[in-house]
């Protein structure tokens, strides 16, 4: 396979590329100046080089070292965790001027099948069970997978509670219309839907 099929191939790999698509980043590439695609590409290389993944909340984050800007902002509320799927959501969320904390998730859980390795469904339990925490806000997409996940999800951490840990868990308000994905919705929308919580 040439290079221009190949690199087409890998676009396609990206969330929401079709073929068509893809094609046309390539046909942009080759019509760029050869500074733009190093430049690119020496970002691309950038990206393993100068970036991490807390190892709290499993967001990446520029730098090195264990936890990111945010979990070890000893202003933030501590107390208050904040589960999304994907880090795209956490921006999101952000935005809308939360001060708690986040969790990423990974994924959602599909229906009828078992928890993928790619879902940190263990790795939230843990963090649910060292931590202190008050409230667990459960801000998944608005759609059948998200809604099995929060199901699913609150009845494991119920299990936790019930061993101890008196943790309120909540789910966003249906500010977010049915079908939504949280990284889509507007900073209004997500407060909205964060003081309607459940």
């Amino acid at each position: 396979m040439n290079p221009v099929d190949k690199l087409t191939v890998l676009f396609e790999r990206f969330p929401g590329i079709g073929p068509k698509q893809a094609r046309r980043f390539v046909q942009y590439l080759l019509a760029s100046p050869a500074s733009g695609r190093s430049e690119l590409s020496a970002l691309i290389k950038d990206l393993g080089s100068q970036t991490s993944q807390c190892k709290k909340c499993f967001r990446y984050f520029v730098g090195k070292g264990g936890e990111c800007d945010i979990c070890s902002n000893a202003a933030r509320e501590h107390g208050l965790l904040f589960v999304v799927e994907k880090d795209a959501d956490l921006e999101q969320v952000e935005r809308s001027g939360f001060k708690g904390l986040y969790f990423v998730l990974g994924g959602t859980i599909p229906l009828g099948g078992d928890i993928p390795a790619y879902v940190r469904v263990p790795q939230l339990l843990r963090r649910v069970g060292e931590n202190n925490l008050q409230e667990i806000i459960l801000g998944l997409s608005a759609t059948s997978e998200g809604d099995h996940t929060r199901e699913l999800l609150q009845e494991k951490i119920r299990q936790l509670a019930e061993r101890g840990s008196g943790i309120k868990i909540s789910s966003l308000g249906r500010g977010l219309s049915t079908g939504s994905e949280l990284e889509y919705a507007d900073p209004d929308t997500i407060a909205s839907a964060l003081n309607s919580r459940a």
